[in-house]
């Protein structure tokens, strides 16, 4: 059990250090980025908030404004899309069975490396933000 205990203490530690050089702004950023075809950079995060952060980007060709949140694990990133015409929140990206794509990240020589499992994979830096 200690051993356990153990294992997943150093789990959840390695996690949080793991992305300490990213933030989850720029997680959701880099999300949406893969996600959308989108410049990371283009983006601006919302208040920061312990569960969810948001972010949003406008599009250069027709001035519309979309906005995202993310709920980030240890490795994951689900997103939902703002919908102006109702004023409301869609639903989590996270029915894999239905369609939805996965994404996680991890951190490779002070790099983001985003994985979609529809996407593809994208690797940010510091500077893309």
């Amino acid at each position: 059990m200690k051993r356990a205990l153990a294992f997943i203490t150093l789990t959840t530690l390695s996690a949080a250090a793991f992305a300490a050089d990213f933030t989850k702004a720029e997680i959701c950023k880099a999300t949406i980025a893969v996600e959308m075809g989108r410049d990371s950079g283009a983006m601006k995060a919302g208040k920061p908030d312990s569960s969810e952060t948001t972010i949003s980007y406008l599009r250069a060709d027709d001035g519309k404004t979309f906005k995202y949140k993310c709920r980030i694990t240890s490795d994951t990133v689900v997103w939902a899309t703002y919908f102006d015409d109702s004023k409301s929140w869609g639903r989590w990206r996270d029915r894999y069975a239905e369609g939805d794509a996965q994404t996680t990240y991890k951190l490779a020589d002070n790099k983001l490396v985003i994985s979609n499992d529809q996407s593809g994979q994208q690797v940010f830096e510091k500077k893309d933000f």
